[in-house]
């Protein structure tokens, strides 16, 4: 689980860990923290998740998600502004 601070910040794709089922969990450590992922995989889906657990034990029910191609998903808290930009554009 990563825990996003109040400033700004931008990551690459690459630098997400996702467990072993593929998943990635962000949640807020602050007030509507912003977050940008540098990445050029497409998105495939987008949604607000229904009762899940993850593999590390982390109930992300009424979470927001992206899948992206591949099938990593991630998840993240609704309060953080979460923006996926193109690494090359």
């Amino acid at each position: 689980m990563i825990k996003v601070p109040s400033v700004p910040i931008t990551l690459s794709f690459a630098d997400l860990l996702p467990d072993q089922n593929g998943e990635i969990v962000i949640v807020s450590t602050g007030d509507s923290p912003q977050l940008s992922i540098v990445t050029d995989l497409r998105i495939c889906d987008a949604g607000i998740a229904d009762g899940h657990v993850t593999v590390d034990g982390v109930d992300v029910a009424g979470l927001a998600y992206y899948t992206f191609e591949g099938g990593t998903k991630v998840y993240y808290s609704q309060d953080i502004d979460l923006t996926i930009a193109p690494a090359n554009g």
